[in-house]
Order: structure tokens, then C-alpha cells, then sequence
């Protein structure tokens, strides 16, 4: 049972717990070293591997956690969150990629060319890519991809068949997408759908038709939808296709169980060679697990259990780094990779139904949460900042996040917003249910908000716990009022993070699932610069519609803004080649073991 963090003082009774914790935290750390390196003698004796051209050593199995649970599923269309992205990037591939420092490079796309007014984008395919071997094809053995496989795998995104949440990319923008969309309503379910501006021209060309110029449209391909499956899998796994993933990719999908464990092995028929002529990857296997406890996680990375640990418990931050610097405070027998991350936190309001239809309320609630305080005494100074300016996090090369005014910590505003929307000092009002999924620190932080819009607003809010795949279906469907979620970047680009508030994608029907959109707020002067913004080439020009694009959302607060996320990385010490990026992509294949 969930419980606030105070009765009077949420902060005092964050650090004396904090207090509390440290003595035998700090025990733990004293011998992290030693279990470390017993623990690395262990994963060694794991491990078999052998040397290649380069220097670099083939084998081994890389075992990471992921802390927000099981994936929704791994058929591309329908994946909405990080977690399911990173386990389909071992498994799919998709035109283009980034690398490290978040430059667009190819994949299945050797090249391309784009039109002088941007409405045709023209893919030149590889033509030495196979599908994993599978049961789905003749004698098991997977055939060659070609064009029309990408051609069929973006138009499913347009199929309402597929439960697709990938429709909002190509929604009003590729020719032909919203008559296919309704079309898909009355097809077979053997016919495939096709997009008339989504066409394979031969085995190696694919040619995409826009009817409007959108800027960052090729990088939108990056995300999951971008992935290319082939039909007979879908054919041959039907509605069990998202539980049996097939790709071109790297790995490929061997076993999956619930709650406890996914194994992808290595596609030994893999395209991509490295410099020095080694086909890719390097190791032989990746084991995920799904505990969902940050500290266990931190105990199994220590006992040598796990490659990675992603994120670190709020407890050992102050242990593992001096707070002010957010710099190691000595030297570790293990690695640690930080970078200011593409990703914010924040609490999701549904925008059409009351209270949050009022935006007197949603600014009330706003105004109520002393993100300095979470940030510091809750987090223990972990994030990179107090989400104080707009949804975009302060990593967009050229844009101008001071320009944003957001809503800080102001009691007196916050109980005048509240009053003007009809409930003087709380009187009156409902019951709020604030939804979360198990993820530590946000169980952590939603306690702390729960105990300050009780303080401040005088306003009931229940926490109800809920699993993470479930909550994304549930927001999206609009069956909760408040939410806790975050947002990572999926590509480098501002729009990214304001198509969350564009209301040009919220379905007319209100019982239609709304993606990526689920507060389904709806500013039309928002919509008209956001509009604007991506249909212009000009860079400059761009960055300064977004910035007013948000300024005119960050003031209507259709979310609660949290804090803007620094990424922690732990690396066993023989962990070769894998950088962190500000997205925390998951990029494995060019990994491997130094021992």
C-alpha cells in the first residue's frame, strides 16, 4: 500500500528516511567493490568467446533488466513505449538509423533522395538483406527482403486491422494514407492493404508521395513503425504475431515468458560486416529479464548477474556522486556513462472530460507542485533539471528552451486558479485517481505529488498502481484522468515532443484510441503554428514556430510538467563499445566482451 510521503512535511520526512537508508547504503557500496570483482571472475567463466579480425572478440551473452516490465508487444505498429522500441531494435531494421551523436545514417536504405519541395522521398533499398529464418517460411528458411517488404510493412501502419498506434506519422500527410485507413474497415483479413503513396517502383526502390511538405517526416521513419516484417509472418502467426517477432535484424526472437525473461540469439545471416570485415554482431545471445525494483536491479548488476544497469536507485545517488556536480565521487570497478537525456517527466491530464477539461484546474494542479523540491530531496538532485520551460527537454540543438515560459511552484496561484474554476479552497471537489506504473522512481515522485496537491489544493487524490502496458492502452483509449508517464525522444527533433499536443491527431471519435496525443487536448492556434513549423524548410525559422507552438500548450497545461532526465549508465568493466546517446538507444550489435 502506497502511502504520502508526510502528513505536514514531505521533504523533512524525505530525508530523514534518506537518513535512515544511508548508513547501510553506504555498507553496501564499501564492499560493491570486492563483490564486483568476484562477481566479474564469475560472468568471465560464463562466457566463451574468441578473437576476430580487429581486435574485437565474438561471443557471449549481454543480460540487461528492463525496469518498466514486459513490452506491449513487439509488432512494430503497435509499439508506443522505449522499452518495447529498444527490444525491436535487436530484432528489426528499419531505413535509417543515428548514430552516436544522433546524425541520421543508412540501414536498409543505402541512400535516398528528397525533392526540392519536399513531397517525394525516394529509398534506394539493399538488396542483400534476408528475414530471419523462421517456421513461417518454406523449409524455414528466410528469403530475401526487398522493397515491396518495406513498402507493406509502413502500410500497415495505416490498417485498422493491426491495431496500429502508428497512423498519426502518415495521417493528413502521405497520399493515399487516410483512404486506405478507412478502407482497411471493410478489407479480408487475408487482403493486404497498400497505400497509393507508398510505392515499391522494383525490388530495390521505394518511392513515398507526401501531400503536404513535413519537415521532419524522414526521421520519423527512424521510430519503430519503420521496422520491415514480412507478410508470411504475419500471415502464419496471425493475432500471436507480437509475441513472435520476425525481422532482419541482428538478433532473433527465440523465447519469451512473462514477467521473467526474453532471449534473442544471433542471426548468423546477418547483412552488416564491420571495418575489418566481421559480420555482425559480435555476441551470441541477449537475455532480458523484468524486475521491476530498481535496487534489485542494482544488486543483480552487482553480483554480476547483468552487463548494464540502467538508472540508479535514488538512494545511491548521493552515495555513488557528490550531488552538486553529479560527478562519481571515486573511482569504481565498474563503469558509469552519463548524458543529459532527449527525455521528460511529467503527469498526463485527459484534457475532455472534468475536472481537467477546465484548464483553471490542470493550472491549479500545475502550480501546486514544487518541482525544485521533488528534484532535490526526492530524486536526490539525480535528474539534469526541474522541468521549469515547456515539454521539450534542453537538448535540441539551436532551440531556445528559455524562451518558454512554464508554470513554477506558487501556492497563492495556485489556490486562485482553483477558486476560479469553482472549488474555493478544495470545496466541491471530486476524488482525483492518479495512475502509475510500477516504476520506482515514479512511485516515488507520485507520492510526493499526491502529499503537495493535498497541502496546497486541499483536493483528494488515490494513487492506483497499474501495470505499464496496460496504463498505455488505458491513456490512450481515455479511460484514466491523471497519469504519470515520461516521453523519449524517438528522433532528434522538437515536433517530436509537441505531436504529444497536437490536436489536429486526437480521433473525432472519442472512443477511438488517441496516439500519441492521449491528453487529447486540442489548442487550434497551437495546431496552426505547429503546422506551420513542419511544413517549413528553413531550420531558424522552424525552431522559433515550435518555440511559440509551445508556449501557447505550456500555458494551457495539459500536462503537469516534472523534471528533464539525466541518463545513468552502469557497464560491467569488460563491456566493449556501446556508447551512450542522449535517446539511451539500446545499439547492440556492435558490442562486445574484453576479457
Amino acid at each position: 500500500m502506497m502511502m504520502p510521503l508526510m502528513k505536514h512535511s514531505p521533504m523533512k520526512h524525505s530525508l530523514r528516511r534518506s537518513s535512515r537508508l544511508c548508513a547501510s547504503i553506504v555498507s553496501l557500496v564499501c564492499v560493491a567493490g570486492l563483490l564486483l570483482l568476484s562477481a566479474c571472475s564469475r560472468g568471465r567463466s560464463g562466457h566463451t568467446s574468441y578473437e576476430v579480425n580487429g581486435g574485437v572478440s565474438r561471443g557471449g551473452s549481454f543480460r540487461v533488466n528492463m525496469l518498466r516490465g514486459n513490452p506491449n508487444g513487439l509488432d512494430p505498429v503497435i509499439i508506443s513505449s522505449k522499452l518495447a522500441d529498444d527490444i525491436a531494435m535487436q530484432i528489426y531494421d528499419r531505413l535509417i538509423t543515428f548514430d552516436s551523436n544522433l546524425v541520421v545514417q543508412p540501414e536498409l536504405a543505402r541512400s535516398w533522395d528528397i525533392s526540392d519541395n519536399g513531397l517525394t522521398y525516394v529509398f534506394h533499398v539493399r538488396n542483400d538483406v534476408s528475414f530471419h529464418d523462421d517456421a513461417c517460411f518454406p523449409n524455414g528458411v528466410g528469403r530475401r527482403m526487398t522493397a515491396h517488404d518495406v513498402a507493406y510493412s509502413l502500410a500497415r501502419c495505416c490498417d485498422t486491422r493491426t491495431r496500429s498506434v502508428a497512423y498519426w506519422v502518415f495521417k493528413d500527410k502521405v497520399v493515399g494514407a487516410n483512404e486506405a485507413f478507412e478502407r482497411s474497415r471493410s478489407l479480408p483479413a487475408e487482403t493486404p492493404l497498400s497505400v497509393s503513396g507508398i510505392r515499391a517502383l522494383d525490388d530495390s526502390t521505394l518511392s513515398i508521395d507526401l501531400s503536404r511538405a513535413y519537415a521532419p517526416f524522414l526521421l520519423q521513419l527512424s521510430n519503430a513503425l519503420g521496422c520491415v516484417v514480412p507478410r508470411e509472418a504475419v500471415r502464419h502467426y496471425g493475432r500471436d504475431f507480437f509475441r513472435h517477432p520476425v525481422g532482419t535484424g541482428p538478433f532473433r526472437f527465440v523465447f519469451w515468458k512473462d514477467d521473467h525473461e526474453m532471449v534473442l540469439e544471433r542471426n548468423p545471416r546477418y547483412w552488416d560486416i564491420d571495418e575489418s570485415g566481421n559480420r555482425l554482431p559480435y555476441l551470441d545471445s541477449l537475455r532480458f529479464s523484468f524486475i521491476t525494483d530498481d535496487k534489485v536491479q542494482f544488486q543483480e548488476f552487482i553480483a554480476g548477474n547483468l552487463e548494464e544497469s540502467f538508472s540508479i536507485p535514488n538512494e545511491m545517488f548521493p552515495v555513488l556522486f557528490d550531488m552538486e556536480t553529479k560527478r562519481p565521487r571515486k573511482t569504481y570497478p565498474f563503469v558509469i556513462q552519463q548524458r543529459p537525456a532527449m527525455l521528460t517527466w511529467f503527469v498526463d491530464f485527459l484534457c475532455t472530460r472534468a475536472p481537467f477539461d477546465n484548464v483553471d484546474v490542470r493550472r491549479a494542479f500545475a502550480y501546486a507542485i514544487d518541482r525544485d523540491k521533488l528534484v532535490r530531496y526526492v530524486l536526490r538532485n539525480a535528474p539534469f533539471a526541474p522541468a521549469h520551460h515547456g515539454i521539450t527537454p534542453p537538448v535540441m540543438s539551436g532551440y531556445d528552451i528559455d524562451s518558454i515560459e512554464g508554470i513554477r511552484f506558487n501556492e497563492q496561484r495556485a489556490r486562485d486558479c482553483l477558486r476560479r474554476a469553482g472549488y474555493p479552497e478544495g470545496r466541491g471537489f471530486p476524488e482525483i485517481t492518479f495512475s502509475v506504473y510500477p516504476e520506482p522512481r515514479l512511485l516515488q515522485t507520485a507520492e510526493a505529488i499526491q502529499a503537495m496537491l493535498t497541502q496546497t489544493l486541499n483536493v483528494k487524490v488515490k494513487l492506483q498502481v497499474v501495470q505499464f502496458a496496460q496504463l498505455l492502452d488505458m491513456a490512450e483509449a481515455g479511460k484514466l484522468q491523471m497519469w504519470g508517464t515520461r516521453w523519449y525522444g524517438d528522433y532528434p527533433d522538437v515536433e517530436n515532443y509537441l505531436s504529444l499536443l497536437d490536436g489536429s491527431l486526437v480521433p473525432s471519435d472519442s472512443t477511438q484510441p488517441s496516439y500519441p496525443n492521449s491528453t487529447r487536448y486540442d489548442n487550434p492556434t497551437m495546431n496552426r503554428l505547429l503546422a506551420e513549423a513542419v511544413a517549413t524548410v528553413d531550420e531558424r525559422r522552424r525552431l522559433q514556430l515550435y518555440a511559440q507552438a509551445e508556449r501557447y500548450a505550456t500555458a494551457d497545461s495539459p500536462c503537469l510538467l516534472l523534471f528533464y532526465e539525466m541518463h545513468y549508465r552502469l557497464l560491467q568493466p569488460y563491456v566493449r563499445n556501446y556508447p551512450l546517446d542522449a535517446m539511451n538507444r539500446m545499439y547492440l550489435k556492435r558490442v562486445w566482451f574484453s576479457w
